[in-house]
């Protein structure tokens, strides 16, 4: 578990799960108002952070030819203030 924390540690994990949190929030609304439903909105909301944070990791490893960081699309999806905690420890 210790090393998992250690993995979601830093400023890079912080801004993914900040950004990650918007997106979703706002993907889910708009389509919440939009369906009328809570289901679909999060799935739609889901599918879009998902696709977007695998494309931001893609755009790492071919365009500025670093790696994938599968934390930083994991953090993503964490709440912003869960991250933030975990910086402390």
């Amino acid at each position: 578990m210790k090393s998992i924390l250690k993995k979601l540690q830093g400023q890079d994990k912080l801004k993914h799960s900040f950004v990650g949190n918007l997106l979703f929030l706002g993907v889910f609304t708009i389509s919440l108002i939009v369906t009328h439903k809570i289901t679909s909105s999060l799935l739609i909301a889901f599918a879009i952070l998902l696709s977007a944070a695998l494309s931001k990791e893609l755009y790492d490893k071919y365009i500025k030819r670093t790696f994938i960081d599968c934390y930083d699309i994991v953090a993503a999806f964490i709440p912003y203030p869960i991250v933030k905690h975990i910086q402390k420890l």
